[in-house]
């Protein structure tokens, strides 16, 4: 997967906006944190920086895809959905990484609903969900530690962007992996160490393992 220069321009004008946002809003709340914490109200006021960023990177995604919702597909590598999914997988990726002194396990799922993805109720999350704005996780789901949710998948100078929809009591066995434009029906158990090919329908109430994933039980 290439990343040229006006890559790292664009991603670099629209991170660069939202940590002057950040900074600007930590400094509007300095006076009060140094009122309650002293001399200590730089810790205070850093951590605030890194909150606001990653919430606001959160929300520049949530409107980029409002004002233009990303196609699912195959595209080349020049195309200008690739090159749109590269600015939003950055922004995420940067905005993710400074939300993690806040991201306990059970904040998860929080923090994909946050980015965009559809979780229902009591969901567990193991493992890593890229690009969370083409997910869709239905109530009480486990998906297990070490396991990928990935809605891309680049091959042959070409990339696959596709949803990834996973039903209600659904098992994600740890280090699995869910590759693009993947779904997986209600009652279904994904066992451990499971790749699923994109384009998979897995029915509702299997059992499917191995590598590629096939039905089981």
């Amino acid at each position: 997967m290439k990343f040229t220069l006006f890559d790292f321009l664009r991603c670099l004008v629209l991170q660069g906006s939202i940590l002057w946002l950040s900074i600007l809003m930590g400094c509007s709340a300095s006076a009060f944190t140094a009122e309650f914490m002293g001399e200590y109200h730089i810790i205070a006021d850093s951590l605030l920086v890194l909150f606001t960023f990653g919430i606001l990177c959160a929300l520049a995604i949530r409107v980029l895809l409002m004002v233009r919702p990303l196609a699912a597909g195959e595209f080349d590598m020049d195309h200008a959905n690739f090159i749109y999914w590269k600015l939003l997988m950055m922004t995420f990726d940067v905005g993710r990484f400074v939300l993690r002194p806040f991201t306990t396990l059970p904040a998860v799922p929080l923090v994909a609903k946050l980015y965009g993805a559809k979780i229902g109720k009591s969901v567990a999350i193991g493992g890593t969900i890229e690009d969370p704005y083409l997910v869709t996780i239905g109530d009480h789901s486990v998906i297990g530690n070490q396991s990928l949710i990935s809605c891309n998948m680049s091959m042959n100078g070409k990339i696959t962007l596709g949803k990834v929809v996973i039903g209600n009591h659904v098992t994600v066995g740890a280090n699995s992996v869910i590759m693009p434009n993947v779904e997986i029906g209600d009652n279904v158990l994904l066992a451990i160490g499971s790749v699923v090919q994109p384009g998979t329908r897995i029915p509702a109430g299997e059992s499917w393992r191995g590598n590629p994933a096939r039905k089981w039980l």
